[in-house]
């Protein structure tokens, strides 16, 4: 999922009127951006004549020096009837170096490309360039950076990363269909249908359409309508069974397990995430680490002192270091459980990891049977703040 929408001119006065690269990982928001901004710039009605729609996406070096002569060749090419011209680069997949799309054919190509544009775009001409992701050390990239107005969707590169950016694009796209959830449920929406924007997207409207005119989504419409999108990753585990969420915990390990995830390997991360736990639950204790939430964000935030200083720096692994971000996450897990049911559970993982070692059950029916005993609901449970 892309973080939010960013958007970065260039330097005020530099940038150039008639010069736009729109890029990123998303490719559903990176397409619906562009042709916002072709359509502005050139309204659908003046398209026949006035716009020159050049397809970035190739297979091989030589295929993107071709197109990058042809796009240089448009910018000096009038408009058949006169007047203003916009050109379209559009879908360039050869602005990163790949495997496939590299070499000095390419890099010349797009050296030559670079000195054009620096060079200056002619009067009545407007460029603009729609592609994936972008090596920000090439030439091509610096003189976007110095003259075009620039729109990046991002890709975080870790899945935890992007739920937050997919959480928020889901609930603004719940909001313009008019549709309500309470709770959790828009978490347990992108649970399900995933990060991809189009996807999300695809799976409100389904939902939109089913509804008709009632307004508010239930677990059950969505247990109903929202196909699990994406593949589980080990990660989702741990998280989940630190949330206390069983079915989804049961669901995870399944998928996990049909997915050919070891049974061991996953009692390994259970095992690091409850010593994470631990930690993260002392720190709560004693006042060292404190929790703010607003929404959907949670926050984490140290307070310094001397003992937590000699405690913490003494740990082979300061949590203090941990990315703010995922301290936050850990943080939210640690307040589901008081101390006591952390130890309790890592003595639990432990002895279901040797039992699955020796041999005396089957891996994946012990791991099923930690989690109900972990996870089961109890009278009174501890759910210390």
């Amino acid at each position: 999922m892309a973080t939010k929408k960013q958007t970065a001119p260039a330097p005020a006065g530099k940038a150039a009127a008639n010069f736009f690269l729109i890029h990123g990982e998303d490719e559903f928001r990176v397409k619906a951006a562009a042709r916002a901004r072709v359509d502005a710039l050139c309204p659908p009605a003046d398209q026949a004549f006035g716009l020159e729609l050049i397809n970035g996406t190739v297979d091989n070096a030589e295929g993107a020096a071709l197109v990058l002569r042809r796009c240089q060749g448009a910018l000096r090419t009038p408009s058949f009837l006169g007047g203003g011209k916009v050109v379209w680069l559009q879908d360039a997949n050869f602005f990163a170096d790949t495997n496939a799309i590299k070499g000095e054919t390419l890099k010349d190509a797009r050296d030559a490309f670079a000195l054009d544009l620096k060079a200056g775009i002619g009067a009545g001409f407007t460029l603009v360039i729609s592609a994936g992701k972008l090596d920000g050390r090439t030439a091509f990239a610096k003189v976007c950076k110095e003259l075009a107005t620039v729109e990046n969707f991002a890709m975080a590169e870790r899945s935890y990363q992007q739920e937050a950016p997919a959480r928020e694009w889901a609930g603004e796209c719940f909001r313009k269909a008019g549709l309500r959830l309470s709770g959790d449920l828009l978490k347990d929406f992108v649970d399900r249908a995933g990060y991809d924007t189009r996807q999300i997207i695809t799976e409100v409207e389904k939902l939109s359409t089913y509804l008709g005119t009632r307004k508010e989504v239930t677990a059950e419409d969505i247990q109903l309508l929202v196909a699990p999108a994406r593949e589980s990753e080990n990660w989702d585990l741990p998280d989940a069974v630190g949330l206390r969420q069983l079915p989804r915990a049961l669901d995870i390990l399944r998928q996990l397990l049909f997915q050919g995830e070891s049974e061991v390997g996953l009692v390994i991360g259970l095992e690091s995430r409850w010593r994470e736990l631990l930690v993260l639950r002392g720190c709560l204790d004693r006042g060292w680490l404190q929790v703010t939430s607003s929404g959907w964000r949670t926050d984490a935030h140290w307070r310094g002192g001397a003992d937590s200083d000699a405690a913490l720096g003494s740990l082979d692994k300061d949590p203090r270091k941990i990315h703010p971000f995922r301290t936050a996450k850990l943080a939210e897990q640690a307040q589901q459980y008081s101390s006591a049911e952390l130890q309790r559970a890592l003595a639990e993982t432990l002895l279901a990891h040797e039992r699955m070692v020796s041999g005396s059950g089957a891996a994946d029916v012990l791991l099923e049977l930690l989690l109900l005993k972990l996870l089961r609901p109890t009278a009174g449970a501890a759910r210390k703040k």
